[in-house]
């Protein structure tokens, strides 16, 4: 069963599937949750566009998404929805490659002035309190970087035949990933729009470089490529051709090109490994989960903690008789989000909770309570120091 949660009563009955209960006081409920977040110590996030809307990003697939203001504003492309312009097949002709370009220059733009959310801040607060054991990202806008995380996705260790060079951004202190395995705390799942990369010879550059070549809907040409086709033609070798730079988002119907090294992250996360647990806590944000990798990897970590239990059996006030079993039995897996993913039956048993609302309202809340929580804390040292004075007085 799953707990359903609303952080603000809808005056629309909201339509639950049938293993989805609501009970009478989800308030003392939306508590445990939070609390059961702080006692976790290895968190992972898996979130979507949900988290960087308040940061002028837009969504996917709501009414005023990406998808419906694309298909709106070119409406002589017979676009069947702007997913079309997501797709690998985007680069088969001339013409949606230049739309293609100029709809990532935009969103480049809206990513620069973007600044982190309450619910950005929070990931940070989580990692520098030592609770966040990693964040995979379905965003390309890398305001994760923004917000003090460690971003990008290391090289997978079965390419490694020599001293590594890190291949993502480190800002501030990560803890231990950075000094052990070196493994950033935020993954994107599907590229970022800092990068463009060379389709013939994978070589990567800054897309900042080349904006006002996407601007203008020309796919830029790569230079490294350019540079060896000039020696080529020097020491009279047959030319090799100049491949156009791309940016390193990943599309629909492509593979990652870093998909191994997403891979080998998902799976220490998962199992553990060098003296360390895999995730304690799973919590799903901002997603309407249609991506079929970002499914499974829902569904494995969701199994993963559950296996591994808690001895927890704190009651909550507020309890009433068809949601006791299911207060007895501890949170470990949690889907923020203002609607359910669908097809609901696929769900089933994945999630603890469903709490429906607003990710940055539940940062605040999620905030406050580790406000007190410090409070708390620095009470306790000075009650301590206090206690320690008298004892050497005495």
């Amino acid at each position: 069963m799953t707990l359903f949660l609303p952080l603000e009563e809808s005056p629309s009955s909201t339509s639950l599937p049938t293993f989805v209960i609501k009970p009478s006081e989800p308030a003392p409920q939306v508590l445990k949750v939070i609390k059961a977040i702080l006692k976790a110590k290895r968190i992972v996030v898996i979130c979507g566009a949900g988290i960087s809307v308040k940061a002028g990003i837009p969504d996917f697939r709501s009414s005023d998404g990406l998808f419906q203001t694309l298909k709106r504003d070119n409406p002589k492309d017979a676009l069947s929805s702007g997913k079309d312009l997501f797709d690998a097949s985007v680069f088969n002709t001339e013409h949606k490659t230049a739309l293609f370009c100029q709809m990532i220059a935009r969103l480049s733009d809206l990513s620069k002035a973007a600044e982190p959310t309450a619910f950005h801040h929070l990931l940070k607060t989580l990692d520098f309190n030592g609770r966040l054991l990693r964040v995979y990202t379905q965003n390309i806008d890398a305001i994760e970087l923004k917000s003090g995380l460690s971003f990008g996705v290391p090289e997978f260790e079965g390419k490694r035949s020599k001293p590594r060079i890190a291949t993502f951004q480190e800002v501030g202190d990560p803890g231990p990933s950075s000094t052990s395995n070196r493994t950033p705390r935020c993954i994107p799942l599907h590229g970022t729009l800092q990068r463009v990369h060379c389709q013939i010879c994978t070589h990567s550059f800054p897309l900042s470089d080349y904006l006002s070549s996407l601007t203008a809907g020309v796919p830029p040409e790569c230079p490294e490529c350019t540079s060896m086709e000039r020696t080529r033609q020097l020491i009279g070798k047959r030319a090799r051709g100049v491949g156009k730079l791309r940016p390193s988002v990943v599309l629909y119907n492509e593979t990652h090109k870093d998909g191994e090294g997403v891979g080998e992250v998902v799976q220490k996360d998962l199992i553990g490994g060098k003296g360390r647990s895999g995730a304690d806590l799973l919590l799903v944000v901002g997603t309407s989960l249609r991506v079929p990798g970002t499914k499974r990897m829902v569904r494995e970590f969701s199994k993963a903690v559950h296996s591994r239990g808690s001895t927890s059996k704190e009651s909550t006030p507020g309890s009433d008789e068809p949601v006791s079993q299911q207060q007895q039995q501890p949170l470990k897996s949690v889907y923020l989000n203002l609607d359910f993913p669908v097809p609901t039956r696929e769900w089933e048993g994945v999630f603890d909770v469903w709490v429906q609302g607003d990710a940055q309202t539940f940062a605040h809340m999620l905030q406050e309570e580790l406000e007190k929580e410090l409070h708390a804390k620095e009470v306790a040292v000075e009650k301590r120091r206090k206690k320690e004075e008298e004892l050497a007085l005495a």
